[in-house]
């Protein structure tokens, strides 16, 4: 069953940008001008969606390479964005974990640690249809009424 709408190929990813499926950041959602103050100082950042800074930037998290490697039954995501990569301020150092459980419960955690004070905004872009190929009906999905409140309570 195909619940995840994506490319069949590397080259739809290169090609056709629509963040299928991405990691997010430094910022998810529209920053807007471009610019933001942060403790007196006002920082420019690269803008890719009219005036704007759309998730992250011209080079976001999604179009950079992320080491990974598997531990248990988790999938590890690590990247270190620089001080500076698209005019944001400090080194961040994001771990993004990947996880199907037993149950078939996808858990994803997110960690970032930064050198300087820095917004970090950071989620998962995918588009998930969980009634499976086809369905175009919101109502055929399924939900996890304990996911709202997992969700809310982080």
């Amino acid at each position: 069953m195909d619940i995840n709408l994506g490319f069949d190929d590397i080259e739809g990813y290169e090609t056709r940008s629509r963040y299928f499926g991405a990691v997010i950041g430094r910022v998810a959602n529209r920053t807007a001008g471009g610019k933001f103050t942060l403790d007196g100082k006002e920082y420019s950042l690269a803008v890719n969606n009219g005036p704007n800074a759309l998730h992250g930037g011209l080079k976001g998290f999604d179009k950079v390479v992320w080491k990974s490697s598997v531990t248990d039954d988790k999938l590890v995501l690590t990247y270190v964005s620089a001080d500076g990569e698209e005019g944001f301020p400090g080194e961040v150092t994001t771990t993004v974990t990947y996880q199907l459980t037993n149950d078939n419960k996808l858990i994803i955690d997110y960690t970032a640690t930064t050198t300087k004070a820095t917004p970090v905004n950071l989620t998962n872009h995918s588009y998930f249809n969980l009634a499976g190929q086809g369905s175009a009906n919101v109502f055929d999905h399924v939900s996890d009424s304990k996911c709202k409140q997992l969700y809310t309570s982080r």
